[in-house]
């Protein structure tokens, strides 16, 4: 409206400037005949004005004494103040006629009151040309605001449906909760929802109100809600408008961001190949019951033999390796959770580790009834394109407080399962004597890693005796370490070089030694040893340069390697079925016999020796201690007598102490012994003696 005024009144000075000017322009016009009059009539006189310096027309005289009168003219000049004598007196000092200077004072007379009309009327068009310019300005500043005005106005009429044109909810409500508009993507949506229902305040949460009543009353103006409706996930933000009265609230619909997000959530806190709980899952699990003071329960568990299905059969087979054993611990692990409040959690910590958190403390029965799951477990082999995989199972377990730090379960846990497998058992429960065996175990390693250079390690060597003939066929070498005077049985040191590593350089020790002695007693044939059996780790197996250091030996040392047996463990035979085939035949090329340590104890399999080119296989010694009255062993072992016969392999029985065990063995065809029954492990020095003896016999 001020705007529109102002245009108005500009276009009214306008007006009157025009008017003006053209009333100027016609004095102006009116001046100009009067001057020609004039100038016409001096001309006619034909009069020159004759001056002693100069010589002037009349009307240049005029024109000069005119313009000196009209620059002394005042602003407010009227008629009164004009007389003939000042209009005339200029003229007096020049002689004209009478009439010509009548005539030409007329025409001077009404050229000065033109002259003079112009000047107040140029007064008049200044002044108004200086508020046409005050009034232009001010126009335009009008122009410019109402502009500015309009835009806002057309922004204003353009976010006017903003609501009603929004894709999501838009609601509007009172102070006190009651709505007052909602949009028609509200109803929509809530139509989909509550087909029966038209009030989207029905979407929101059923305690809004009192939201609405929590935020004003803590003066807070934003919140942020969220309500599951069915299988959607809402989100609504809320704005109060404090000085409007008004509450605006926002919807959206985040379903589909909310499942990537828990998606993300589950690959972070989940295993991809066996969607399993990770590591990082059972911290957090741990973390959020910390204050509760609840017994927490944690099983791990170690599996072995998992790399040679990597390494033999490629990651999609090994990947369905995991999910099978995963499904079989998830089994055991769940079927002594009696706990209902909250369920176990089995965890993949890594390659080789799983585990299980119990959200209470476990009995003595149910530990047992699961190592006992635990065991079956393993009992059945993986099977792959006809292809057998077994593998081993140890576990550890703990009972603490869920104050404790997750850490700290997690490494005792991981102490009683390191006891268990330095102790060959397959489930260990920690206690403090645990802790006190851990502390000696790494004693004892510290102690093992200067045993070669101090000279403590020697080989003792233990008769084998031939069933039939009753004649010595060999010995096998057994590690001894004597440590500051102390022997430490090889049980103890044995796992514990295993675990850290030391097994490579002792082993390698060990095997230089055999090759040396043998050396020794080849020099006296009379003496007839038979074969000397050492025995090879795993990790010396899996070695590249094993097979080097051997022929380097024998440089050294040039025994004859068939007066040489090597003795492998099974679980070298499941690491890496492959590797192991092709380096135990490089071993017979060179003139080495092989024979399968310990065999019916871990992976034993009878389609291996089919598959392996072994010369003799070892029965443990647990299927010999029950062997007088325990028929099932009895039945055990005759079947590997029997199939180790129909593959010309020749089958030997260690730990054997008494002759009614021998007698068993006869009987059942066994092939040789070992034990206390024939010979104890001796010194080399004493084997000799035992050798010369069994000549003289």
């Amino acid at each position: 409206m001020n705007a529109r005024r102002s245009l108005f009144a500009l276009v009214f000075v306008a007006l009157v400037v025009l008017l003006v000017a053209i009333g100027l322009g016609i004095k102006l016009s009116r001046l100009a005949s009067v001057t020609n009059s004039l100038v016409v009539a001096y001309d006619a006189l034909g009069q020159w004005v004759e001056h002693a310096e100069h010589s002037l027309s009349a009307t240049e005289v005029l024109d000069l004494h005119a313009g000196l009168l009209i620059d002394n003219l005042p602003e407010t000049l009227g008629e009164e103040d004009l007389s003939a004598a000042e209009l005339t007196a200029f003229i007096q000092d020049y002689p004209l006629d009478q009439s010509d200077l009548a005539r030409a004072t007329e025409l001077q007379s009404m050229l000065v009151w033109e002259l003079f009309e112009c000047h107040r009327l140029q007064v008049y068009f200044t002044q108004l040309i200086n508020y046409a310019r005050a009034g232009l300005t001010l126009l335009l500043l009008s122009i410019a605001g109402m502009a500015f005005f309009m835009g806002r106005r057309a922004q204003d009429y353009r976010l006017a449906p903003f609501p009603e044109d929004n894709p999501n909810p838009v609601l509007g409500l009172t102070y006190s909760g009651k709505l007052i508009y909602q949009n028609s993507a509200a109803l929509s949506a809530l139509k989909q929802l509550m087909p029966d229902c038209d009030d989207a305040t029905q979407m929101l949460p059923e305690d809004y109100k009192e939201r609405l009543y929590d935020l004003k009353r803590e003066k807070q103006t934003q919140a942020v809600w969220i309500r599951h409706l069915e299988d959607r996930i809402y989100q609504f933000s809320v704005q109060l408008l404090k000085n409007h009265g008004r509450i605006h609230i926002y919807g959206e619909d985040i379903t589909e961001q909310e499942q990537i997000r828990a998606r993300n959530a589950f690959i972070a806190y989940h295993d991809p190949v066996c969607l399993l709980a990770n590591r990082q899952r059972y911290e957090q699990l741990v973390d959020e019951v910390k204050s509760q003071s609840l017994d927490l329960t944690l099983i791990i568990t170690r599996v072995s033999g998992t790399s040679a299905v990597l390494s033999s059969q490629g990651l999609e087979v090994a990947d369905q390796y995991v999910r099978e054993l995963s499904m079989r611990l998830r089994t055991a692990y769940q079927a002594v959770d009696t706990f209902g409040e909250r369920k176990a959690v089995v965890i993949r910590f890594d390659n080789s580790r799983f585990g299980c958190l119990y959200f209470g403390k476990l009995s003595d029965r149910q530990y047992r009834y699961l190592a006992k799951l635990l065991d079956q477990c393993a009992e059945a082999p993986f099977v792959s394109d006809t292809r057998e995989h077994y593998f081993k199972l140890e576990s550890g377990a703990v009972c603490e407080k869920s104050s404790q730090s997750s850490q700290f379960i997690m490494q005792r846990a991981n102490i009683a399962l390191s006891t268990a497998r330095s102790s060959h058992e397959s489930f260990l429960l920690f206690d403090e004597s645990v802790a006190e065996k851990l502390l000696e175990a790494e004693r004892i390693q510290q102690e093992l890693r200067y045993a070669v250079q101090l000279d403590e390690l020697s080989i003792h060597y233990q008769p084998q005796q031939d069933l039939r003939t009753g004649e010595l066929v060999g010995f096998e070498a057994l590690m001894r370490w004597n440590n500051k005077g102390q022997s430490v049985p090889p049980s103890v040191f044995i796992p514990i070089a295993e675990r850290t590593g030391l097994i490579q350089s002792m082993g390698n020790w060990g095997m230089r030694e055999v090759l040396r002695q043998s050396v020794e007693w080849q020099k006296h044939p009379e003496l007839k040893t038979g074969k000397i059996a050492f025995n090879v780790s795993a990790q010396e197996f899996s070695r590249q340069d094993f097979i080097e250091s051997i022929e380097v030996a024998l440089v050294d040392y040039p025994a004859l390697p068939e007066s040489i047996q090597v003795e492998l463990t099974e679980s070298i035979l499941v690491e890496d079925e492959r590797a192991a085939i092709e380096t135990m035949h490089t071993l017979k090329s060179l003139g080495f016999t092989l024979a399968i340590d310990d065999f019916g104890t871990g992976y034993s399999s009878f389609s291996y020796l089919s598959r392996f080119p072994v010369d003799k296989l070892k029965i443990d010694r647990s299927f010999i201690v029950n062997i007088a009255r325990g028929e099932r062993d009895i039945a055990i072992i005759a079947a590997m007598v029997d199939v180790a016969h129909q593959l010309g392999i020749k089958v030997i029985a260690e730990g054997v102490e008494t002759q009614e065990e021998k007698d068993v063995l006869i009987r059942l065809g066994c092939d040789q012994i070992q034990g206390y029954f024939y010979g104890k492990p001796m010194s080399a020095t004493d084997a000799t003696l035992f050798c010369s003896n069994k000549e003289k016999a």
